[in-house]
């Protein structure tokens, strides 16, 4: 299986410089993990990463590579090859001696076997050697590939990291693959026995962030909410399967652009009593300083109708400013945000009669003494 074959030319020029400064340091070279799964599949490769059987530090120095950084504890340096960027990193043993926290790095420049054991699934445990043009498959992620199917490496996998739980239901809606029956058990296992006391939520906050963003992230909070999956990490969410729809609609009707934020602040936020407003410049007053997400957010608890009002009056802004009023010789001073702000007022509570920033300087001088 000949994979380098099917790389854009951009990357065919670049893996040819690593395999040629490979070949000439006598260092094993590797595209590994996520790119070979996706030229398996036939899918367009948007980065590649390079993997070197060594120091990747001392191999981008020794090559004379534009080197852009580098990340002394995991031997990893970001480099510059013909304009474009790319990772190089170490082949590395890891282990975890906080169930659920970072891992430390062991050793570096181990043999690859021994790297690909460190990965969360088969499907992305695949390298393939760009110098012997062949693939590395300890864990048979071929096959599992071919069959649709996503299998862990060893048992304590999701107990030494529980984000891959996370980024498995990721692959499972991306690629149309689903978890085997062994695997299964173990998401179930470590959901019902999991102890997070060591676990970095962080970890856990970016990989929702990410997995929440893709188009099919409702499913994947189906499954979370379905599956008590978010035990992992709290004892309680505030949503229900049945709300997905609701959350999704509120989406649209707030052009809402932070999908993942939006998720996961209706699975924290608790029940919010709605605020009583009496006209429209209280309702505005009431929601000005809430971002989208806050007001979507609102709207998604209370079932508040107000937020569907303010999106229609949020955009009234007075046409006049504070240099028309010291034009018209009033002390510059906070008293001229007063005048401003009961501008603003009297606009949302009648429309009608500010069409023109004439309509609002006579409402002023009429009002008010300079």
């Amino acid at each position: 299986m000949n994979l380098i074959d099917k790389l854009d030319k951009k990357y065919l020029k670049t893996v040819e410089i690593i395999r040629n400064e490979a070949i000439k340091q006598n260092s094993g070279a590797f595209i590994v993990g996520g790119v070979v799964r996706d030229l398996i599949l036939g899918h367009e490769i948007k980065d590649i990463d390079f993997l070197i059987e060594g120091s990747a530090i001392e191999f981008v120095k020794s090559a004379g590579f534009i080197v852009k950084s580098i990340h002394k504890d995991f031997d990893t340096a970001k480099v510059i090859i013909n304009d474009e960027e790319f990772d190089i990193a170490s082949t590395r043993i890891e282990a975890y001696p906080k169930k659920g926290g970072l891992p430390n790095v062991i050793q570096t420049g181990v043999n690859i076997k021994e790297d690909l054991k460190r990965r969360d699934f088969t499907v992305n445990a695949i390298a393939y050697d760009i110098i012997e043009n062949k693939t590395v498959d300890e864990f048979f992620g071929v096959d599992d590939i071919k069959n649709k199917v996503l299998k862990v490496l060893h048992n304590e996998s999701f107990i030494d990291d529980p984000t891959r739980i996370l980024r498995g239901l990721d692959f499972k809606y991306r690629f149309d693959f689903d978890f085997d029956f062994e695997t299964k058990k173990l998401i179930k296992e470590c959901i019902q026995n999991f102890d997070n006391k060591d676990l970095s939520i962080d970890r856990i906050y970016l990989t929702l962030n990410k997995i929440f963003s893709f188009p099919y992230s409702n499913k994947i909070l189906e499954d979370i909410i379905e599956d008590k999956i978010y035990s992992i990490w709290t004892k309680n969410i505030y949503i229900k399967k049945e709300d997905i729809k609701k959350l999704d609609e509120i989406i649209e009707i707030f052009k809402l652009k932070e999908k993942n934020k939006f998720y996961i602040s209706a699975m924290e936020a608790p029940f919010f009593a709605g605020a009583p407003m009496r006209d429209d410049f209280e309702i505005y007053d009431f929601y000005k300083k809430m971002n989208e997400i806050q007001l979507a957010l609102y709207y998604f608890k209370t079932g508040d109708k107000t937020a569907l009002r303010y999106l229609e009056i949020k955009d009234i802004k007075t046409l006049i400013n504070g240099k028309d009023l010291i034009d018209k010789g009033f002390i510059q001073g906070p008293f001229i945000g007063i005048i401003l702000d009961d501008i603003l007022r009297q606009k949302i509570l009648n429309p009608s009669l500010f069409k023109t920033k004439e309509d609002e300087m006579n409402y002023v001088l009429a009002h008010y003494e300079p």
